[in-house]
């Protein structure tokens, strides 16, 4: 079977790293690329709707095709990921054989405007994550158990044990005489003040296959916000997986497995 290449693009504060149990998990006739982190170039600042993420995706994707002599690949992206997969494949569908959202969180219609408005207020702190992230925990004395640190935190006791020992591995990093966070806590709470709410505009401009996975227990907008979004592109299908927003890592064979099938099946 030929190989199919991937590219992955990660949640916001999990560099790409996060996920290799889960990547493992994909057949071998699955290649996966992926930027390790969105955001930390400074040829790409954080900025509204996260255009120069889409860009920074755009011209990872460019390069990747080039160096594996490929014309096309499947995109996939996990939460703010599949957002700027799903603005880049709109704006440069040459570049994607098919595209795969995981949880991405969409706003559309009135939700969308509203959020537009918060987004000039400092309310959009307390309207996202934002307002966490900036405050952050981001270092720790060197010999702290981070792994058992972080297993009792809500946000990562669902995990496969598997993935988050990938997290700690790829995302703290010693440094300065202590353990510190690979990805920027300024940087996640940035991107997660510029929200994408510009995505109405893209309404019938997705001309490849596309796919839309949500948790069954996910909590970061209402479930309708899903089927509202697929109202916008014919192209894209709705289904749902067990699990929270983090289900990849809290599943990975299950999630591979179901990935695998839809990519092999287009």
């Amino acid at each position: 079977m030929p190989k199919t290449l991937i590219n992955f693009v990660h949640a916001n504060g999990f560099p790409s790293g996060s996920y290799k149990t889960f990547f493992n998990c994909l057949p071998a006739h699955h290649t996966v690329v992926a930027l390790s982190k969105y955001g930390h170039q400074k040829e790409y600042p954080v900025s509204n709707n996260w255009q120069p993420q889409v860009d920074e995706l755009i011209r990872y994707v460019e390069q990747q095709l080039e160096e594996h002599q490929q014309e096309k690949l499947v995109c996939i992206g996990h939460s703010f990921g599949g957002v700027i997969s799903f603005i880049a494949a709109c704006q440069r569908p040459e570049l994607f054989e098919q595209l795969i959202m995981l949880d991405p969180p969409v706003l559309s219609g009135s939700a969308a405007f509203a959020v537009k408005l918060i987004k000039k207020t400092k309310f959009i702190d307390k309207f996202s994550p934002a307002g966490k992230a900036k405050v952050r925990r981001t270092h720790w004395p060197v010999g702290t158990n981070i792994e058992a640190l972080f297993a009792r935190r809500s946000l990562f006791k669902p995990f496969d044990k598997r993935c988050l020992h990938d997290y700690v591995q790829h995302g703290i990093t010693e440094k300065n005489n202590q353990l510190e966070l690979v990805f920027d806590a300024q940087v996640e709470a940035d991107i997660f003040r510029n929200l994408a709410t510009n995505l109405s505009q893209y309404k019938n401009k997705l001309t490849i296959p596309a796919t839309l996975i949500y948790g069954t227990h996910t909590d970061v907008f209402p479930h309708e916000m899903f089927t509202k979004f697929v109202k916008l592109n014919p192209k894209i299908t709705l289904e749902t997986i067990e699990g929270g927003h983090m289900f990849p890592l809290e599943s990975p064979e299950a999630v591979a497995k179901r990935i695998s099938e839809i990519i092999d099946k287009n």
